[in-house]
């Protein structure tokens, strides 16, 4: 019997929600209980950064910015196509090592191409300090003729997995569903959020992601 995930398709939403969104179904993956893969948009023209990166004061005129839970570089939204893997605790993907659900998640992305592309081999390390993440590929990340197509970043809890990735191209959910199913070998039912989910995003934008504290780290 193969294994079902929950298919979340979010509508365009500002960058405090998205993030805070990503975070409040890593919260709550115990209750639901199986994985789930949400794919979403930006409401304007975004930029989201790293956990461990200075906040981009130089975008912040022309972009909503705000910081990710999850690490990795600068990644501008509004042309690419965006998802999130949330993982419960004790699933196979949380098991795993970071680079090896990295290349997992990554091959079913890779499938929902047309063209084939393949996952870029190099020493298992990130990059350091500030960068942009679609200028420096790394293992695992999605590439053809040298581009990065696809990237991502993984923050693992108590609470489970969450894997945030952005593809540099429009593709839509069908073809992403797509690929996971194909790679995965997995089946998907429709999500809606829960009021208790959507609740719990919306107090984590008030008190985090729509914060200075948060975004610029000012105490």
């Amino acid at each position: 019997m193969r294994e079902i995930w929950d298919f979340l398709r979010s509508p365009a939403a500002d960058a405090a929600f998205n993030m805070a969104l990503d975070e409040a179904l890593l919260r709550t993956a115990t209750k639901r209980g199986r994985p789930l893969l949400r794919v979403y948009s930006w409401g304007r023209p975004s930029v989201s950064f790293g956990y461990f990166q200075k906040f981009p004061a130089q975008l912040a005129d022309g972009y909503e910015v705000v910081r990710r839970p999850t690490g990795g570089g600068v990644v501008y939204h509004g042309k690419d196509t965006t998802y999130t893997v949330v993982a419960p605790p004790g699933h196979a993907l949380h098991r795993m090592k970071t680079a090896d659900a990295y290349c997992a998640l990554h091959k079913a992305i890779a499938a929902a191409f047309d063209s084939q592309p393949a996952l870029h081999q190099a020493p298992v390390q990130s990059p350091q300090g500030q960068y942009e993440c679609f200028q420096k590929p790394v293992h695992g990340d999605v590439v053809a003729d040298g581009r990065k197509l696809a990237g991502g970043a993984q923050r693992r809890s108590r609470s489970g997995l969450l894997h945030q990735g952005s593809i540099a191209a429009k593709i839509s959910a069908k073809q992403i569903e797509a690929g996971f199913r194909e790679v995965l070998g997995i089946g998907f039912e429709e999500y809606e959020l829960s009021e208790a989910e959507r609740a719990l995003a919306k107090k984590l934008v008030r008190e985090k992601y729509a914060t200075d504290a948060w975004n610029r780290q000012v105490r």
